[in-house]
């Protein structure tokens, strides 16, 4: 890395890269943007205290000699004062991805995508794991990088979930295998145009070459015209579909119920849909990366589908929780906005009583009403947005709702109204902000009071 680098953090984000670059001899500046960290929080447990310094709130100009890298870590918008005036001034700028993937001494497989990123890299960790414990699943909500790079070694093999902003801020970062699993709309303004935003992706293949794979989603549009841009194309990554809508000449697909591989070599049947405890198709997408990922990265497909088989969904994402009295109960607590709320709809299989509401954010539920497409019995709503989705529900011809409470009061309310062979979905298409500190408390809490019910 060379010389000192400067790591900007919101109060802890930042300890991970600062405790790797004090593990590996390298000099640190640490600077706490909200202002309100304790130095002794960012010392805790550093290995020589004198290699470090802390700043918070203000960063002095003295504070830069010798400074070599920057290391922005957390949420922190790269149009804030600081980072662009970082940038006038020439620094690079890197992320703790970048940085952790630097010091790895085994083979990195990298997913990104708009939607379905932590599910995918769960399966895929399970995967590899199952074959060889000497494996790592890193990434946002998942485990820190930084944390965890030391204990690599020259085979093993580090599974990274890399976001938009992960990707922004890399240079040399090179997975063996990489997927973007598809390219959306992004939820947040950061980008200015989609374009910009599918450049960013792209940096997941900057540094792969002939030797390399990267799977992509071939329903996508977006994705499927990077794979035909890539096909035949010297030093670079070589592109494997999936589909789960199409049978293709060579990738991963699904034929009626089958999910079928087929190569070079021939083609293999894997296994049936209904062997994976998964929900929806979304999620078969995920699984297909998943899948394909492991088969390019040399996992022999017996392992790949006796790990697919005793696989169990990630938390909070259209998860299973229990069945009461013939009808099913699934929390999709992660649904915390329209698009990703929608899939949890689609999801479903049988007549569904939805639990929505939360936060207002100011977001349009006009099309998270018009999927319900004539599959959701009744809508339950709570929180801060229940009577602005009630009135967009009326606008857009749906008037079977309900007010509860609280979302103790409206699963019960549910559970009074569903039959037998029908469901019950914690979707929200808002954060829990106000009622629950975020999506994972909020699904708990459904998942304890369904459990008591």
């Amino acid at each position: 890395m060379g010389m000192k680098s400067l790591v900007i953090g919101n109060g802890i984000s930042g300890k991970a890269a600062v405790d790797l670059l004090n593990a590996k001899g390298i000099g640190a500046v640490y600077f706490d943007l909200t202002g309100s960290f304790e130095a002794y929080d960012m010392l805790a447990g550093v290995q020589d205290p004198e290699e470090l310094q802390v700043f918070s709130g203000t960063l002095p100009t003295t504070a830069l000699e010798g400074i070599g890298n920057v290391i922005v870590t957390g949420d922190i918008a790269m149009d804030d004062a600081v980072i662009r005036q970082l940038r006038l001034m020439g620094f690079s700028l890197i992320g703790e991805t970048e940085l952790a993937a630097s010091f790895d001494r085994g083979r990195i497989l990298a997913v990104t995508g708009t939607k379905g990123k932590t599910s995918a890299t769960a399966l895929l960790g399970k995967i590899i794991k199952d074959r060889t414990r000497n494996a790592f699943t890193v990434g946002e909500g998942i485990g820190s990088y930084a944390d965890a790079v030391c204990s690599t070694t020259k085979d093993s093999a580090t599974i990274v979930k890399t976001t938009a902003r992960d990707l922004e801020l890399t240079d040399r970062f090179h997975p063996a295998v990489s997927a973007i699993i598809n390219i959306k709309v992004p939820g947040s303004a950061e980008y200015e145009s989609m374009n910009d935003y599918m450049n960013v992706k792209e940096r997941i293949m900057k540094n792969q070459t002939e030797d390399d794979h990267v799977i992509l989603n071939y329903d996508d549009e977006f994705t499927r015209h990077i794979g035909m841009r890539l096909d035949g194309s010297h030093d670079a990554p070589r592109p494997f579909f999936f589909s789960v809508s199409r049978e293709l000449k060579y990738g991963l697909f699904l034929k009626g119920e089958d999910i079928i591989l087929r190569d070079t070599w021939g083609e293999r049947t894997l296994m049936r849909t209904g062997d994976i405890c998964i929900v929806g198709k979304h999620n078969l997408e995920n699984a297909f990366a998943a899948i394909a990922m492991a088969y390019k990265y040399g996992i022999p497909t017996d392992h790949i589908i006796k790990s697919c088989m005793d696989f169990r969904p990630v938390a909070h994402r259209v998860e299973y929780v229990a069945t009461k009295n013939g009808v099913r109960f699934y929390n999709d607590s992660k649904g915390t906005d329209v698009s990703t709320a929608i899939n949890g709809i689609r999801a479903m299989d049988c007549p569904t009583y939805l639990i929505g509401g939360g936060y207002d954010s100011g977001a349009d539920y006009g099309e998270w009403i018009d999927s319900f497409g004539g599959k959701v019995r009744k809508l339950v709503l709570i929180g801060q947005t229940r009577e602005k989705m009630a009135s967009c529900a009326q606008d857009h011809g749906f008037y079977d709702y309900i007010y509860a409470e609280d979302l103790e009061e409206a699963v019960r309310i549910c559970r009074s109204c569903a039959n037998p062979g029908e469901a019950v979905l914690l979707s929200p298409a808002c954060e829990g902000r106000g009622m629950f500190k975020n999506y994972e408390e909020r699904g708990n809490a459904f998942r304890a009071i369904v459990e008591s019910l």
